[in-house]
């Protein structure tokens, strides 16, 4: 299990890079364009997306049924959300490059820095989104999340973390993706806390 998590962040990094280092490329911007579009969409409706991961992807993780797999529909989907932050966006959102001994963030790391903002909105908006029923409503909540992270905030995301947090609420993990999001999300950091107490007084 642990091995094919690591595959699978791994594979959806190397997917992600591609499109990230070649950005600028107008066939790259084609790509992410065609990429947005297919968000909400019948996946047989986009193929041009799905034969770009396809060709992509590693053997061990295509399906060979009617529908999309667990492994494709989690990396198909952070791609997606990827495609969606970057729209307009001159620096790279892509996060995946750490420090050595440091751990990789989830997308509650990220949104965290939206709590500035308007926490009390932010906040039911999160749980909306963490408390989903099945992956349909949570990557309609997701993409709104991005979409204000996009807006209003700077941080980067690491996408393929979000990979694999995808595949595990697909295989019925739920509750493990919602505690570790919610740890991220609402964990207080003391520099935080103390300039938020200084902004107050």
């Amino acid at each position: 299990m642990e091995n094919s998590k690591i595959k699978l962040y791994n594979e959806t990094s190397r997917i992600l890079r591609i499109l990230d280092n070649s950005r600028d490329k107008p066939s790259t911007r084609a790509i992410l364009a065609n990429i947005r579009n297919s968000i909400n969409k019948d996946s047989l409706a986009n193929i041009e997306v799905l034969s770009f991961v396809f060709q992509n992807i590693s053997e061990d993780f295509l399906g060979d049924k009617k529908q999309l797999n667990d492994y494709e529909r989690a990396i198909v989907t952070a791609v997606q959300m990827y495609a969606l932050h970057q729209q307009g966006k001159i620096d790279s959102v892509l996060k995946l490059d750490y420090k050595d001994g440091e751990s990789r963030e989830n997308l509650g790391h990220a949104l965290r820095s939206l709590r500035d903002e308007d926490s009390k909105a932010i906040d039911r908006r999160f749980n909306a989104m963490i408390t989903s029923s099945n992956f349909s409503e949570l990557t309609n909540h997701l993409r709104q999340m991005i979409k204000l992270l996009k807006a209003k905030s700077d941080v980067k995301v690491d996408y393929a973390s979000l990979a694999d947090d995808l595949y595990w609420f697909l295989k019925n993990q739920k509750d493990g993706v919602k505690i570790k999001w919610s740890r991220s999300y609402y964990k207080y950091r003391k520099n935080e806390g103390e300039n938020q107490n200084a902004k107050n007084n």
